[in-house]
């Protein structure tokens, strides 16, 4: 080789590079470290709802993930159930097994989906945490981020989460309550059975109660004459909202509601549907201009007056029916005394002819029985006298 010319030297070296074969690089190996950690700037006032994030820099090509945290059980509590997949998470397909042990205040959290995630940052999971109701305002909630498994370890995270102090952990502090939240919706007759209040569906004086499910603290508000509820000023918490059911109203659904409030959060649209007024509270006037248009003064005049008359017949057959209960069971006590089975002379009958008595008894109350229902046609009955008063009030919106 010393004999070659340089320009023979540098062409042979050329021949050796470009002989080096190509290989194929795992898409894994060329993934960039994901950073994982929870905020440490949550707050939150006792018995409020904090939502925790497990944020992600960056969930490219993430396809599984393995969470483990521990908290503060004196100061924490977590409903497993409430755990979802975070905002990384956006295929139908998505996976979510949630295992949380409150007594020793674990999580362990796997989520996954059958793609893999595209580029950008999120969260992977979110935790609603309740803040104990005696929690010290000041006081602060270790979330330890303990361990986060990528693609079942292909993908580096960096730094590292360990059990105990580092820079992945998250913070709570307990904070005054600032009362900014609200919780709201309306209570309607839907008419045009679109299930959406419009604006002239709408029921006024339906009492509407809200409960904190964590305190027991009830609070009541009746609606609007646009059918309208509202509660403001609340704390984050999870809520029991019940509707007191309008008697004069055919039923349209569920009366009570259960919502989560978020801080900064307000929940419109927990609305209550009614069908329409039973047909003895259709009202002749209401199809007259003396309230009409609907939705005006007179008209929600005449609906507001219809419930306080629903609410008054209901109060009286409601007496009636305590009165006639009391009635019966003094006339069958009574009846009792005066018809017990017995001798012509008065002593009471032996049981062999006591028998006797029972039986033909019986025969008696059978031939007073009346005829039998076809089964299901009660029901099929029920159904179509509630179509025909849903139609009824329908006529008149």
């Amino acid at each position: 080789m010393r004999n070659l010319t340089p320009h023979l030297r540098v062409q042979l070296n050329m021949n050796r590079n470009r002989s080096r074969p190509l290989t194929v690089q795992p898409l894994e190996s060329r993934r960039l470290l994901a950073a994982v950690d929870i905020p440490d700037d949550l707050m939150g006032a006792p018995s409020a709802i904090v939502s925790a994030p497990v944020n992600i820099d960056d969930a490219a090509d993430v396809r599984g993930a393995e969470i483990r945290l521990s908290y503060d059980t004196d100061q924490l509590d977590l409903d497993p159930d409430a755990i979802t997949a975070g905002s990384v998470w956006t295929a139908a397909d998505t996976q979510i097994t949630v295992n949380v042990d409150d007594a020793a205040g674990t999580v362990v959290i796997f989520v996954s989906a059958s793609a893999e995630l595209s580029a950008g940052g999120g969260s992977l999971v979110i935790l609603p945490f309740s803040i104990a109701s005696d929690a010290v305002v000041g006081e602060s909630a270790v979330l330890d981020l303990t361990e986060v498994t990528l693609n079942e370890g292909q993908i580096p995270v960096t730094p590292t989460p360990i059990p105990g102090d580092d820079a992945t952990d998250g913070l709570i502090t307990v904070t005054e309550g600032t009362g900014d939240e609200t919780i709201a919706g309306f209570v309607y007759a839907d008419t045009n059975n679109n299930n959406t209040p419009e604006t002239v569906e709408g029921i006024p004086g339906v009492v509407i109660t809200l409960i904190n499910t964590t305190t027991g603290e009830s609070l009541q508000t009746t609606t609007d004459d646009t059918g309208r509820y509202a509660f403001e000023d609340l704390s984050p918490a999870t809520y029991q909202i019940v509707q007191t059911q309008p008697t004069a109203y055919i039923d349209g659904g569920d009366n009570e509601l259960s919502v989560t409030l978020d801080a900064d959060e307000t929940l419109a649209d927990q609305n209550f549907r009614e069908l329409g007024l039973k047909a003895q509270y259709v009202y002749s006037r209401l199809h007259t201009t003396l309230v009409r248009p609907v939705g005006s003064a007179p008209w929600v005049d005449t609906i507001r007056q219809i419930n306080i008359d629903a609410a008054n017949d209901a109060n009286e057959v409601s007496e009636a029916a305590a009165d006639a209960s009391q009635s019966d069971s003094a006339s069958a006590a009574a009846s009792s005394i005066a018809e017990s089975p017995s001798s012509a002379a008065g002593e009471p009958l032996p049981p062999a002819n006591l028998f006797s008595e029972a039986i033909d008894l019986l025969a008696d109350q059978v031939q007073a029985l009346p005829p039998a229902v076809e089964s299901g046609q009660s029901d099929r009955d029920d159904e179509t006298v509630a179509r025909d008063e849903a139609m009824t009030s329908m006529r008149i919106w």
